[in-house]
């Protein structure tokens, strides 16, 4: 097998991934610090190998790179480290490279695993409309907006539960501040929100030049998504939704987010051409 495959890159990329989440957790299990610097090249390492493997299947399916299940799980990964970096030095976020290597190990793992998901269908060539790919590419993002509020709602949920047993040592000293993870995931879910919102849009407007490109079940499971995380900001805006409360439903959201993707990019049988897109796939639009 040629190492430069997208695979090949890709399961390095998820190698140390895992490599840089193993050698940051042995040490805080110990109550220790991590070694920084070597847990930073093995996570932009593994970012690295990642990014070439997407631009290698990119080049491969001429197109952006979210054809299929095993696609659209490495860019959720790949997006929400990128945004762990940004968001790492905004806003000094001691342990959200450790929680971002984690889950970009799980979910690169766990695509490269299910053989199934990296099926072989035809591939989306989209001429007449890029607004398509637009709309794909702000749904994977917010999507990796929510994956970096689940992680930030995480640390809210251990600081948390460590202050009400008054544990204040070991790694628990490195979270953030209660508060200050308060102002990131409200930013965080305005942030999704606000692309989820336009990538909806968009698709809307596709559904409604192409009804039959789009299944029933689909769209209901796409606008659900939008739509509990719509009515989550809403509720935390009235102070209707804070604290622990609202933590736990940012991750309870992602999980089921998560879970919908597999039915949102499955595959189904290709449409005939029609208004200068060759292949449709109700997947993706």
């Amino acid at each position: 097998m040629n190492f430069w495959q997208d695979r090949a890159l890709t399961g390095t990329g998820c190698v140390f991934y895992g490599l840089a989440f193993l050698f940051a957790l042995i040490p805080l299990l110990r109550r220790k610090e991590y070694p920084h610097l070597l847990f930073l090249a093995l996570l932009i390492g593994g970012f690295v190998f990642q990014s070439f493997g997407l631009y290698v299947r990119g080049l491969e399916v001429h197109a952006i790179p979210l054809t299929n299940t095993f696609e659209v799980f490495q860019v959720l990964a790949w997006a929400s480290v990128a945004l762990n970096f940004i968001l790492r030095q905004m806003f000094q976020l001691r342990l959200l490279n450790f929680f971002s290597s984690a889950f970009g190990f799980g979910l690169s793992f766990v695509s490269l695993a299910v053989a199934s998901w990296d099926d072989e269908g035809p591939p989306l060539e989209i001429t007449g409309s890029p607004w398509v790919g637009f709309h794909a590419v702000l749904a994977i993002f917010s999507y990796g907006v929510f994956a970096v509020l689940a992680l930030t709602s995480l640390m809210y949920l251990l600081q948390d539960r460590a202050l009400a047993r008054k544990q204040t040592g070991g790694w628990f000293s490195m979270l953030p501040a209660i508060r200050q993870l308060e102002v990131i995931n409200a930013k965080l879910i305005s942030l999704g929100v606000s692309l989820l919102t336009i990538a909806v849009a968009i698709g809307f407007l596709n559904w409604a030049q192409a009804p039959g490109a789009v299944g029933f079940v689909k769209l209901t499971i796409a606008m659900g998504v939008w739509l509990a995380y719509l009515i989550t900001m809403l509720q935390r805006q009235r102070k209707k939704l804070v604290a622990r409360h609202f933590a736990r439903m940012c991750l309870a959201l992602f999980i089921v987010a998560l879970i919908s993707l597999w039915p949102l990019t499955h595959r189904t049988a290709a449409l005939p051409i029609a208004h200068g897109v060759d292949y449709l796939d109700d997947a993706h639009h």
